[in-house]
């Protein structure tokens, strides 16, 4: 085999096993779309109409160690309002998935994604996107993603929401919203049939093992250790 095909092998050997190790991963509670039939969670920064909160988002887990690329929401009808997603560590101190007051990390985001919304007629809901986090999420450890929005005006927003007993995504934990009653913090609610989660569609990948990198690098030392000796002829 001449050499330089013996080293596109290899070298496309190596990228491929690296691309393979960090395949992505789609979790969605709305596989076949959002629904806005189902009950609202409502979000807004003015101070009414009450029940609003200035913070909605939904906790969720991983059983890997992974990277989040993007995260959607859903909405009720045709909304342009602006949204910015925040995503924390749910309960820092515990990891508790509920308790009395629910706290929230700060912001591991490097910076300030603002939602792209896409209205569909035909379900008249509006799907809030965010891509390219870019963010390492560790493994067996409770996050919240969650809106805030920087447009003090923006109120009476319905985010869609689903009821279950078990999220059959493995993703999703239940939908969280912060309390504009003093001393309730983030609450997460559930009533006798299960948790309350936002409909959501997040994709993440595997974060390669350590080991995937040291076989990459070797390979491409190798590589170029080949290609010297050949120059060197």
């Amino acid at each position: 085999m001449p050499q330089s095909s013996f080293k596109l092998k290899v070298l496309a050997g190596l990228l491929l096993a690296f691309a393979g190790s960090a395949s992505a991963t789609t979790y969605t509670n709305v596989p076949s779309g959002a629904n806005a039939n189902l009950p609202f969670a409502y979000f807004g920064n003015a101070a009414n109409p009450s029940g609003d909160s200035p913070m909605v988002g939904q906790v969720f887990a991983l059983t890997l160690d992974s990277l989040l690329s993007s995260f959607n929401f859903y909405a009720v009808g045709n909304t342009s309002a602006t949204f910015q997603l925040n995503v924390a560590q749910w309960n820092p101190s515990t990891n508790a998935q509920n308790q009395a007051v629910n706290t929230v990390g700060s912001n591991l985001l490097p910076s300030t994604f603002t939602a792209v919304d896409t209205y569909n007629s035909t379900g008249n809901y509006t799907t809030i996107s965010f891509d390219n986090l870019g963010l390492n999420l560790n493994a067996n450890t409770k996050y919240i993603a969650y809106l805030t929005s920087s447009d003090s005006t923006v109120t009476g927003v319905q985010l869609s929401r689903t009821q279950t007993a078990q999220d059959v995504s493995g993703f999703g934990l239940g939908h969280a919203y912060l309390s504009t009653i003093p001393g309730q913090g983030w609450q997460l609610p559930f009533n006798g049939n299960g948790f309350l989660s936002l409909q959501y569609t997040a994709v993440t990948a595997v974060v390669p093992e350590p080991e995937t990198y040291a076989m990459l690098f070797a390979g491409l030392a190798l590589v170029g250790a080949a290609v010297k000796r050949r120059n060197a002829v």
